[in-house]
């Protein structure tokens, strides 16, 4: 497993400096994962149908937390629980429970986010994000669900452990595959091979690799359709330990049109390269 997007200690030493750009990537998962846990977890909106309800509860020394409901996405694992702390225990919304999940038995996490929010009466709302560097193609999954890192500061000794099966039926039928396969030379000299775009009723991602992982600088990505209408994708992440494939996700984008331009960018929004022309599979 990678590190966590929150918690940048997690990275290899000899991998950090080089990674140092990365760091801005990871600060703005601060600021927009709130925003995006709640439009997917919101009663209101027609999310149901991707969503597993599990209601469980299991306790240890720490407190009693609720595994509420979970959202299977394009390799992407998104949960809702409800934690409250026993009374002699400092919990506040800086600290963050990051869930180990198997798949079928399997680990394939290369992320693991979140956000924790202060309710009433002493309880938090637990968003976690774990992306995964693929899932099984199976229309239900077994989810082996463990809650045993806090802050990514240290081991919970008893984590709280639930069993689920959830569907991606519904999700696999719903899923707009853009091939590319495109190998693309960048204005700054780096070199890069887009394989893909995924896009589902709850997100985007563009999927790439480099021949080298000494990247210069994050890479970003623009999408624009036919009319005009633009979304930015900004939020790089790795999807091995080589640091040689990579995901850029936005949430809550669902390309339902036949054909778009692709256009990588710079940090400061310029552009790197010419748009690449994508239309579904």
């Amino acid at each position: 497993m990678m590190s966590n997007d929150l918690i940048i200690e997690g990275q290899p030493k000899e991998n950090r400096g080089r990674k140092a750009w990365f760091i801005v990537v990871l600060l703005l998962l601060v600021v927009t994962c709130v925003f995006v846990f709640y439009f997917l977890f919101n009663k209101e909106l027609n999310f149901e149908a991707y969503k597993t309800v599990v209601g469980k509860t299991t306790e240890n020394k720490l407190g009693r937390l609720t595994l509420n409901e979970i959202i299977i996405d394009d390799n992407q694992i998104l949960l809702n629980a409800t934690f409250k702390p026993v009374k002699d225990v400092n919990f506040n919304d800086q600290i963050y429970l990051f869930p180990q999940v198997f798949v079928n038995g399997k680990e394939f996490t290369v992320r693991n986010g979140g956000q924790s929010i202060a309710q009433s009466d002493k309880t938090f709302t637990i968003y976690s994000s774990v992306k995964l560097s693929e899932l099984p193609k199976a229309k239900v999954l077994n989810l082996d669900i463990r809650y045993n890192d806090w802050n990514g500061e240290k081991k919970i000794e008893e984590p709280w452990e639930f069993q689920v099966e959830a569907s991606q039926k519904q999700l696999q039928e719903d899923r707009k595959t853009f091939p590319v396969a495109k190998k693309v030379k960048l204005l700054d000299g780096q070199e890069i091979t887009i394989e893909k775009v995924i896009s589902t009723p709850i997100s985007t991602t563009i999927y790439f690799h480099s021949e080298n992982s000494l990247l210069k600088e994050a890479i970003h990505f623009k999408i624009q359709s036919a009319s005009g209408e633009s979304w930015d994708f900004n939020t790089t992440y790795p999807l091995n330990e080589d640091y040689t494939k990579w995901g850029v996700r936005l949430d809550t984008v669902y390309l339902t049109g036949k054909g778009y331009e692709l256009i990588p960018v710079a940090v400061d929004g310029s552009e790197l390269g010419s748009a690449v022309k994508i239309r579904e599979k």
